[in-house]
């Protein structure tokens, strides 16, 4: 396979099927027009996301999902699809669990809706704006509604 997606689970307390995660990745990777990619993923609880949004980005809170790109946004490199390692993201599950009863989701929906979320930020989306925010979303249920089409 021409993505190499690693795991690395440090809530297991919660449950997620790795392969199946890998298998959505690979599939929002592939709709994106990635031939091949290198991510990971780390799945963490909302104490160690609290730590990692505090270290980074400044914030005293926990939240669902933080990305680390590792392409060059003057390059876009990625618009060419002939990166290897895009980056890392970090999905808070217990945050995640509890958006998906809040949104009316399963806690799968909504864990590969926030790794679609976090695909995205890798590649340069933003959504500080109202309206980013809206594109963003828009790209989200556009890729998913096609990974779930192909299942």
């Amino acid at each position: 396979m021409a993505f190499e997606i690693s795991i690395h689970q440090e809530c297991p307390r919660i449950k997620v099927s790795e392969i199946t995660l890998k298998k959505i990745a690979g599939k929002i990777l592939r709709d994106l027009g990635f031939k091949k990619a290198v991510l990971s993923v780390l799945l963490v609880g909302s104490e160690r996301m609290r730590v990692l949004n505090q270290r980074y980005l400044r914030h005293a809170r926990t939240t669902d999902v933080l990305a680390f790109s590792e392409l060059d946004p003057a390059a876009r490199a990625f618009k060419a699809k002939r990166v290897d390692f895009l980056g890392d993201i970090a999905l808070c599950l217990s945050t995640i669990r509890a958006q998906a009863a809040e949104y009316d989701h399963t806690f799968e929906e909504e864990l590969h809706y926030c790794l679609c979320h976090g695909i995205l930020h890798l590649l340069g989306y933003k959504d500080k704006t109202r309206a980013a925010s809206k594109k963003m979303h828009q790209k989200q249920k556009q890729l998913l509604s096609r990974v779930d089409r192909n299942n």
